[in-house]
């Protein structure tokens, strides 16, 4: 009596049929298909001219290639095209194949190996379908991940991240994991340095071979089946931070948003002729987007004066590019201000040696709407800020005045006009001890711009709240999420346009 697929001849060894099927597996070492597992198959001849696919049973599994005991009702030579269907933990797997190998008849038993494929779905009509940007993951800051096996209780398979695309993850693993296929599905618990865990759902779509510093590992490249907008925040701040992503406009424009650009940005004032040249540049790029020039002829070396001599130069510095910068001007009581070459000090104002001079204040175009503006304030005010120079003095364009009010600035009543710009300059004046106290600033605002500095002013004892100030610093801090959401509103990525983004 003939022996069915799903038994085990006990006086058989398996040993016996560990045959070389290298060519098929090429360095994964295939792991043996128990009776038991939950790993099952049906084949089918391709070219058959009633081609219905017939179960068999499945002898070894790799990512690459299987092996089988082919059903005796099909006869099958090398170099046979087959299709083969794979459930492995109850999720089924299509592949296309050629019967590479086989051992004909040995104790009753005969085995073919096949070399897998993915086939080709009904919709694809062969067109390359375009594709966003692979985000590489740094070396140093790979995040990990974890997900169950298909097969076995305890069964773990362990992930490092090595790339990030608006469509899935590409991942490797060790060899030891056999039963990768593409179809299956991953629910993966991915842990990001820094950033925090995520637990995302992911569909394998190809698995292949690499070598890394002389270790075989497996390349598994996986797609997103949902994303939660949550997903998406963690995975942007994980790329802003720690991948090769060219800039913010770039992770917007494919739906991811961090929460804060300026932890990927570092932050210090200018060292060197070559961070002063990208500064100039910068400001040129800036204002040219603004529409804020006289002089469609302006040059970069036109950005710079004799201030930038006299005065300290913050830059933040994303991927070793200048993406923000600001000056700030410290004067001795005898020493004029920037802008008194056009005006002379109103009476009421505070001494020249208790204001801090801020101006050429700009970011690059594809960083607009993220916190870096707040991030220049909070350097400012934690390296230079004291109770005996509390005071900021700075130009602003007239369409910017609403947003500095709401910071704690007051317009003074003064404006003056400069040969590189075709808008005044309106002046505005803050007392940052005062706006960190929220003693002059809108509440929102001071929950987006003032709250970390407050806390750090105080516990550092820069400034000295009173009980006053610290029944308003608490009411402040309850406005919290709604400062929250607010940023939320502002910076939800947007649909890109049909001219762009």
């Amino acid at each position: 009596m003939t022996e069915s697929i799903g038994e085990s001849r006990p006086t058989a060894s398996r040993q016996k049929y560990d045959l070389d099927f290298h060519q098929i597996h090429e360095v994964v070492f295939p792991g043996d298909v128990r009776p038991e597992d939950r790993v099952r198959a049906r084949i089918r001849k391709r070219d058959a001219s009633d081609p219905q696919y017939l179960p068999c049973r499945v002898w070894k599994l790799s990512p690459l290639g299987v092996e089988l005991l082919p059903p005796e009702s099909m006869p099958l030579v090398k170099g046979d095209p087959v299709d083969i269907e794979i459930t492995v933990g109850g999720e089924r797997s299509y592949f296309s194949g050629l019967v590479v190998d086989q051992v004909q008849e040995n104790e009753h038993i005969r085995l073919i190996g096949i070399r897998l494929s993915k086939r080709a779905t009904a919709h694809n009509t062969g067109e390359d379908r375009r594709r966003s940007p692979r985000w590489l993951c740094s070396e140093d800051f790979y995040p990990s991940a974890v997900a169950p096996g298909k097969v076995g209780i305890n069964d773990l398979m362990r992930f490092q991240i090595r790339d990030i695309s608006k469509e899935g993850l590409q991942l490797t693993c060790s060899l030891r994991n056999k039963f990768l296929l593409p179809g299956m599905t991953l629910a993966l618990a991915a842990t990001f340095p820094e950033i925090g865990q995520l637990l995302l759902r992911v569909r394998i779509v190809r698995v292949d071979l690499t070598s890394d510093r002389g270790r075989d590992q497996l390349v598994v490249g996986t797609e997103f089946i949902k994303l939660s907008p949550q997903d998406r925040s963690v995975l942007a701040q994980y790329l802003i931070q720690f991948s090769d992503a060219d800039s913010l406009d770039e992770l917007r424009h494919h739906g991811f948003e961090p929460k804060s650009v300026s932890k990927g940005v570092n932050f210090y004032f200018l060292k060197s002729e070559d961070d002063y040249r990208q500064v100039l540049e910068l400001r040129l790029l800036a204002h040219k987007h603004e529409g804020t020039l006289r002089s469609d002829t302006t040059e970069a070396a036109d950005m710079g004066d004799i201030n930038d001599a006299r005065a300290r130069i913050l830059i933040g510095k994303y991927r070793g590019k200048v993406v923000a910068s600001g000056r700030v001007r410290f004067n001795e009581l005898d020493t004029p201000l920037e802008h008194e070459k056009y005006f002379d000090l109103p009476s009421d104002f505070p001494r020249r040696d208790q204001m801090q001079e801020v101006s050429r204040l700009c970011t690059h175009p594809s960083f607009r709407r993220s916190d870096l503006l707040t991030r220049f304030f909070h350097f400012i005010c934690s390296t230079s800020l004291s109770e005996d120079r509390p005071y900021y003095l700075m130009g602003s364009w007239p369409g910017m005045v609403p947003f500095y009010e709401k910071l704690g600035f007051r317009c003074t009543g003064l404006e003056h006009e400069e040969p590189l710009w075709n808008q005044p300059q309106t002046i505005m004046l803050g007392n940052a001890v005062d706006a960190m106290l929220g003693r002059t600033t809108d509440p929102i605002y001071w929950n987006i711009i003032w709250k970390e500095a407050s806390s750090y002013a105080i516990n550092s004892g820069t400034i000295q709240p009173t009980k006053l100030d610290r029944i308003r610093l608490g009411f402040l801090r309850a406005l919290g999420p709604i400062a929250a959401l607010l940023i939320w509103l502002r910076h939800k990525p947007r649909r890109p346009s049909a001219t762009g983004t």
